[in-house]
């Protein structure tokens, strides 16, 4: 995308808020609707990943291969923290005996890499990582072999299929793997964001007033949908793939709409370690909270703020450290290459 995007930047801080909202909701309709934010979010998240991956084939391949090297080092490190840390929050519970076993079935691990499943230990956020790795190599072949229209015939088949699938699993209360996954959570969004990249200069054209109706309404609908069932039906699914493409066009064609220049910098700085942390610092949190006999009935609309308030804190606080050991590490080689010479 070039120069960082500030308008995207604020949304992916939304987005991944959202998604805590996802795992300790607050209660009601406002819970529900919350909660939507996040799904939609994810969705954002891979759209905004699609439309990275358009341009040369043989330049945006490499940079592909790249982003997939980084994200496999970032989610073996997660995979590796998750695991740790529920050795012993199995240990503490007494139940990790059963943990154990459960380590020794081939299917635990079958549909960890083809499900995204990754319940039988607390790492139940890192399917998205996993999806995310399995995409790029879908459109390193892609991009790579400029199968560009591929891609076009790709895009509304996946689409559909993503829209059916994930409304029968919200409507009916089924298996939500079904819809995490590579196939129907990130891969229809990627080549939904590829599409709008490969069309933008075609949609700069469109008024940012449409943009911006285009935006509200679907927001409006989504939400609507999500809390009222047109029969037994949820269809707030199109309503959000919509919205995050107003959004990302939007974003493109307004990049320093950043509305709050703050939570736009934490955006793009630290969503990522939002998004990876807040798991572990729930279970922390509400161990802790529910300790106490006094927690009462208010506790379920303290938690969710203080998981959100301690995951920005803790997420900055690793971006802080990230950024030290960056710069620790340019310093120390850039000396080094300056001696040899």
């Amino acid at each position: 995308m070039g120069k960082r995007n500030y308008f995207l930047d604020f949304w992916k801080f939304i987005a991944a808020i959202g998604v805590i909202l996802v795992h300790i909701p607050f209660k009601g309709t406002l819970g529900t609707i919350m909660t939507c934010v996040g799904t939609w979010g994810v969705g954002f998240f891979a759209i905004i990943s699609g439309y990275a991956c358009c341009g040369d084939s043989k330049v945006m391949s490499k940079k592909i291969l790249k982003r997939f090297v980084r994200n496999g080092i970032i989610t073996a490190l997660a995979i590796a923290l998750y695991m740790t840390f529920s050795y012993f929050a199995y240990k503490s519970d007494n139940v990790l005996i059963l943990w154990q076993l459960e380590l020794k079935k081939p299917s635990t691990f079958i549909n960890m890499i083809f499900m995204g499943d990754f319940e039988f230990f607390y790492g139940s956020p890192l399917w998205y990582m996993v999806a995310l790795l399995y995409c790029y190599l879908i459109f390193f072949v892609l991009v790579r072999f400029n199968l560009k229209k591929v891609i076009y015939v790709l895009c509304p088949i996946f689409a559909i299929v993503r829209i059916i699938v994930d409304s029968y699993v919200n409507s009916f209360g089924a298996n939500w793997h079904y819809s995490g996954n590579a196939l129907i959570g990130v891969l229809p969004m990627m080549l939904l964001g590829y599409v709008i990249a490969d069309n933008k200069e075609k949609l700069m054209k469109i008024p940012t007033w449409i943009l911006i109706l285009g935006s509200v309404l679907t927001a409006a609908a989504m939400f609507t949908f999500v809390c009222v069932k047109v029969g037994s039906f949820d269809i707030s699914q199109p309503f959000k793939m919509l919205c995050a493409s107003f959004v990302l066009v939007l974003g493109a064609k307004k990049p320093n709409w950043y509305i709050i220049k703050p939570v736009a910098y934490l955006g793009r700085e630290d969503s990522l370690f939002i998004y990876l942390f807040h798991f572990i610092l729930l279970y922390i949190l509400s161990s802790f909270m529910y300790s106490y006999p006094k927690a009462g009935r208010y506790a379920a609309w303290q938690l969710p703020l203080l998981v959100i308030i301690v995951s920005v804190v803790f997420a900055r606080i690793v971006s802080m450290i990230v950024f030290f050991f960056k710069w620790l590490f340019k310093k120390i080689f850039s000396k080094k290459s300056a001696a040899q010479v």
